[in-house]
Parts: C-alpha cells; sequence; structure tokens
C-alpha cells in the first residue's frame, strides 16, 4: 500500500508541475478588479463620462462600445432608468483575461438586469474590453 501512495503522490506532483503552478492567477488581483468593479459603478451612478473612459479599454471601441453606450444599456435609451449599484457580482480570472457577472440594479422598480463586463489585463492594469447583457459560462472566455 505504501508503494502505491508514494507512486500516486509522485504522479499527482509531476501533474501539478506540468500544469504550470507558476502560471496560474494570483488571488492579489481580486480585491483589483472588485476596485474596478466599484470604480465603474461610481463612474456610472454620477454618469461620468471621463470616469468610465479611464476603465476603458481601448479595444472596446472595436466593437463599437463606449462609454456613451454603456450610460445607455445601465440607464436606458432615454436616460430614465433608474441604477442603484452594480450587485451580486460573480468574478471569473486568468492571467489575461477577467470576467465580471453582476447585475444593475435599481431601488425603484427592483428589476435586476445581469451584465457581463469583461476585462483585459494591459501593462498590469485591468480595463474593460467589453459589456454585454447577461451572463453564462464565465469560464469558457478564460
Amino acid at each position: 500500500m505504501s508503494r502505491f501512495f508514494a507512486f500516486a503522490c509522485l504522479f499527482l506532483s509531476g501533474l501539478m508541475a506540468a500544469c504550470g503552478g507558476d502560471e496560474l492567477p494570483s488571488r492579489e488581483q481580486i480585491p483589483v478588479l472588485r476596485g474596478r468593479l466599484f470604480a465603474l459603478q461610481k463612474g456610472l451612478s454620477e454618469r461620468n463620462r471621463s470616469a468610465i473612459d479611464s476603465l476603458l479599454s481601448v479595444d472596446i471601441l472595436d466593437i463599437h462600445q463606449d462609454s456613451d453606450s454603456l450610460l445607455r444599456f445601465v440607464y436606458g435609451s432615454d436616460g430614465g432608468s433608474p441604477f442603484s449599484q452594480l450587485g451580486d457580482y460573480t468574478i471569473f480570472f486568468s492571467n489575461e483575461l477577467a470576467v465580471i457577472d453582476c447585475f444593475v440594479m435599481d431601488s425603484a422598480a427592483r428589476h435586476d438586469r445581469p451584465l457581463r463586463l469583461i476585462y483585459k489585463r494591459d501593462n498590469g492594469l485591468w480595463l474593460l474590453r467589453e459589456f454585454r447583457a447577461g451572463g453564462a459560462d464565465s469560464t469558457s472566455l478564460l
């Protein structure tokens, strides 16, 4: 039995080394990504395009999105939808990509809408590269 246990430990340690244990994303990125989400929430609540633009990647322009389109999504095309916060969020991330699934919450109508935020790490800084309605299997993007 001890031979089997030794072989299993050796096999598992070899498997862990082959999987690139040094390449695993750092858990230290979770508070950083949470901070990016809260900064975006603050910019949205103040309808501050400059603050939102500072959180966006230039890649977002390639898919015809910008701070105006994000504000339209959150507040509606007429700008009359209430906004309370980005809540109930889940963060998935790798070394270069992150997905935050959350809800656009309003306190008046109590109609929460799912929102997916896709971030790209650019020179050590997490920048929003895409947003879309809804959320699904976030791990497929990583």
